[in-house]
């Protein structure tokens, strides 16, 4: 076993705070709150110094809720289903080719969202983008009104046939084939629309 002074001491404080909670968690908090930090403490092993958790080609997961990623999170082809309730993104999230299905409701993303070719069939009323936002390949029909998008937003082969009300795209609309019929006056586009 290693000494203290052979650990590095940012991993050492870590681990020694890691055993800390994970007591003060099966002594003080119900088996429930246990189990979701063993879940948090597994989720170490996929996170690397800046905060990114890469869970790409995941087949089982079930990710702790409440879920904050201090960088990206990286869930693209994964076969995860369901996103916890409470998810805070610090950097991008990637759910390209997963089998997402929505998105929480409480969710907030600094970077960008990539749902390309994922299962997606609907986006949250006012959801709110800060980045670019990706629906490349999707099933989904339809964007939900006061959709807010930092970036550029891609639609290319979509089933989308009109763009929503109050929609706000800082950025480029990338339409790619997509057969758009509908643009409405309410929205405003701070790029190009792109045929």
């Amino acid at each position: 076993m290693m000494t203290k002074a052979q650990f590095p001491h940012r991993y050492y404080r870590q681990l020694t705070s890691a055993v800390t909670i994970a007591v003060s968690s099966c002594l003080f908090s119900p088996v429930t709150n246990a189990n979701q930090y063993v879940s948090e403490l597994k989720l170490l092993n996929y996170t690397d110094s800046y905060g990114n958790v890469f869970l790409r080609n995941a087949r089982i997961i079930e990710l702790p809720d409440p879920l904050t990623v201090k960088g990206n999170l990286n869930l693209e082809n994964s076969s995860i289903e369901r996103l916890p309730r409470q998810l805070t993104v610090e950097g991008n999230l990637n759910l390209a080719y997963s089998a997402v299905t929505q998105l929480p409701l409480q969710l907030v993303v600094h970077g960008y969202i990539n749902l390309a070719h994922s299962q997606i069939t609907y986006l949250n009323n006012g959801l709110q983008v800060k980045g670019d936002l990706s629906l490349m390949g999707t099933q989904i029909t339809q964007l939900p009104p006061y959709l807010y998008v930092g970036g550029h937003l891609y639609l290319a082969n979509t089933q989308i046939t009109e763009l929503p009300k109050f929609l706000v795209v800082k950025g480029n609309v990338y339409l790619g084939g997509t057969p758009i019929t509908v643009f409405p006056k309410e929205m405003n586009i701070g790029g190009k629309i792109y045929k």
